[in-house]
């Protein structure tokens, strides 16, 4: 069962071996073809400028995602026919395979021949080509320990004093977490009830039902081999769905919010992922209502990531009001500025650190601080200082979660310490689900717990995440519009923001942005209305 309208054909495993690459002491090897292709990604010349995030933050939420969905959409729509032609044609004839029109950013990906890639840089709507390396299992920063370890409650879980969140009632019900991994085990009794269900899908029928492109795509979908199977045959994936919504069913509560739903988005097929996997991730999860978008991997910068559309994917993301969060990495300090991988460099990514349920920091966790004064055309947060990395840390050693489809294990890693980020997130959503990535970043920040040298650092960021001091806060927030202070937003609130507004009182500036206007009018109402 494929894509509906999917370009892409299956291909071989047979791959092409190219240059290596050391992660902690470990060579690798790096996959840079495929059946003799060149897996590349042909970036356009037109793209949509960054959107105004504080105009879209005035506007509802779904409305804000619809708007930059389609906007970015029908910029694809427009200027990439030509190019996509071009390959359909080199398909036809065997220079050219897997192809995948992006729309997170103005691209289209493609495994192509030496001699085609020559002649798509050559076009005149083309920026510039990024060859893709693809990775192995290293790009998930994870220590494999033991299996079939038990405890009442995950140790972690318990540190950042998620029970007390759950005993006010909220276990993050029905929030959207779209997992970027290995897949998810959905048999595993700890999960199976808090698997998000495609509500416009009907089950094994062939047909795609909702028309969003993909055939019954129930689960969420698998983009490493393009189909709709999106079990987990590495442990990986399952252990962070664990770690977000596990119930414990079994006998340990792993998950930080057990109510919450898990969309599995698979890049990742047991030998080998892509840059370009993770992105139709993203975008599956922003077309399709994933409040959160997880990712317990990341690509080191001696790997040629692209940075730059990294970058960009991950803020128009932003711009839709979903909520993303990366890890860190597994290499200390070990590369100097390059030492957090990528995307967790985005300067605006909730970029998780690692530590023990002690709140003491892993060895392994990555430091910043980052810098991309040389990527443009950012060209920003030269070194020094650089940009703060990472945000936040959570647990991440010894974190026991699900084991396939049975059972548990323990792994450690950035990778285990994200999760528990994202499934901590689902409770500040569930809290207040206005809140947007900006939003609940600020929250995280503004609340952990203040670790290592006083203040800010480059290796606990901002702290270690408190969680129920992270929902109280969403919760303090969730209805600002009660301007007199007598517990009912009504006309009077209303009319004391007007006197505000028309008398040039700094109580007006509503969106903080330092100046009074029309925009601050639409976000208050906004707020009004959110409070009726």
């Amino acid at each position: 069962m494929r894509r509906k309208t999917s370009l892409v054909g299956v291909t071989g495993l047979c791959a092409v071996l190219g240059a290596a690459a050391s992660v902690n002491g470990q060579m690798l090897d790096r996959q840079t073809e495929v059946n003799g292709l060149i897996p590349v990604v042909v970036v356009l010349k037109e793209q949509v400028p960054p959107f105004d995030v504080e105009l879209l933050r005035g506007l509802d939420k779904q409305l804000r995602r619809q708007i930059v969905v389609s906007t970015l959409q029908q910029k694809a729509q427009n200027t990439q026919g030509g190019i996509l032609a071009e390959l359909q044609a080199a398909r036809d004839v065997g220079n050219a395979d897997n192809i995948w029109s992006l729309w997170l950013t103005n691209a289209v990906a493609a495994h192509v021949t030496p001699e085609l890639e020559a002649a798509l840089a050559a076009r005149d709507d083309v920026a510039f080509i990024h060859r893709e390396v693809l990775v192995g299992r290293e790009v998930f920063p994870t220590i494999k320990g033991d299996d079939v370890v038990t405890a009442a409650i995950e140790c972690g879980v318990s540190a950042m004093n998620a029970p007390q969140v759950w005993a006010t009632g909220n276990t993050g019900q029905g929030v959207v977490v779209g997992v970027i991994d290995t897949g998810t085990c959905l048999t595993h009794p700890d999960i199976k009830n808090q698997l998000w269900m495609n509500p416009g899908e009907i089950p094994g029928n062939g047909i795609d039902d909702d028309g969003n492109g993909f055939i019954d795509d129930v689960y969420g979908w698998n983009f490493a081999n393009n189909n709709n199977n999106v079990n987990d045959n590495e442990a990986h994936g399952s252990h962070v769905a664990g770690t977000v919504a596990g119930d414990g069913t079994q006998g340990t509560q792993c998950g930080m919010a057990p109510d919450a739903l898990i969309m599995t988005l698979k890049f990742f097929n047991n030998i080998q992922g892509g840059e370009v996997t993770v992105w139709n991730g993203m975008q599956y999860g922003v077309a399709n209502g994933a409040d959160i978008l997880t990712a317990s991997l990341g690509w080191l910068h001696a790997w040629n990531p692209a940075r730059a559309t990294w970058r960009q994917i991950c803020e128009n993301t932003f711009a839709s009001g979903v909520v993303v969060v990366f890890a860190a990495g597994n290499e200390g300090s070990s590369f100097g500025i390059d030492s957090v991988r990528t995307p967790g460099d985005v300067p605006d990514m909730i970029t998780v650190g690692a530590t023990n349920c002690s709140m003491n920091i892993a060895s392994f966790s990555s430091r910043g601080p980052t810098t991309w004064s040389n990527v443009p055309p950012y060209n920003d947060w030269p070194y020094p200082p650089g940009k703060l990395k990472p945000t936040i840390s959570a647990p991440g050693e010894n974190t026991i979660s699900h084991n396939f489809c049975n059972n548990y294990t323990q792994m450690s890693g950035t990778s285990m310490a994200t999760p528990h980020v994202s499934g901590g997130i689902a409770l500040i959503l569930k809290a207040n689900p206005k809140l947007d990535h900006y939003d609940v970043k600020q929250i995280l920040k503004d609340t952990a717990i203040d670790r290592g040298t006083a203040g800010p650092d480059n290796t606990y960021g901002y702290g270690f995440v408190d969680i129920f001091a992270a929902v109280k806060r969403a919760e303090e927030l969730a209805c600002t519009a009660d301007l007199n202070g007598d517990t009912v937003v009504n006309s009077l609130d209303l009319l004391q923001f007007l006197n505000w507004y028309t008398s040039g009182n700094s109580k007006a500036d509503w969106n903080k942005d330092g100046t009074i206007n029309s925009l601050d009018v639409l976000a208050f109402l906004t707020s009004w209305v959110d409070c009726q």
